[in-house]
């Protein structure tokens, strides 16, 4: 005969198992598609929802960091990246240039161009990198 306390014993074993493997299931470090993380999907750089600098797509919420000069019409701005790329890279993410296709510095920006148009959305032309873009300092 069997006591009553072992098959308390065994119920509980049973309920950790199923604890262990339904964690497994369910946590973000498990959670991979086809090998690539969430937030590690590249993207073509200029569709909507994806980082010019790095090329990942952006997540819901996540913001690519710039600066915006003031001025009226056509205005100047400084893309710095996304949370992937920005302030530091994340691993297999690289920066580059989407028009001289060089790789950007971690201190490098992007330099483009913010169209506000009326009854429109913004539009935004990058020209090019620190190192394309700028004239050479003699």
């Amino acid at each position: 005969m069997i006591p009553g306390s072992f098959y308390v014993l065994f119920l509980v074993f049973i309920g950790v198992v199923l604890l262990v493997f339904a964690y497994g299931l369910f946590s973000s470090s498990s959670r991979k598609k086809g090998g690539v993380e969430r937030g590690k999907e590249r993207g073509k750089p200029g569709d909507q929802g994806v980082c010019p600098v790095c090329g990942s797509l952006l997540t819901d919420g996540a913001q690519i960091k710039s600066a915006v000069f003031p001025g009226e019409g056509e205005r100047l701005v400084h893309i710095f990246g996304c949370p992937h790329c920005h302030p530091y890279a994340e691993k297999g993410v690289d920066r580059g240039c989407p028009v001289c296709k060089r790789r950007l510095a971690p201190e490098g920006y992007l330099i483009a161009r913010l169209f506000e148009r009326p009854n429109a959305k913004r539009h935004v032309h990058i020209l090019g990198c620190v190192a394309c873009r700028l004239p050479k300092r003699r």
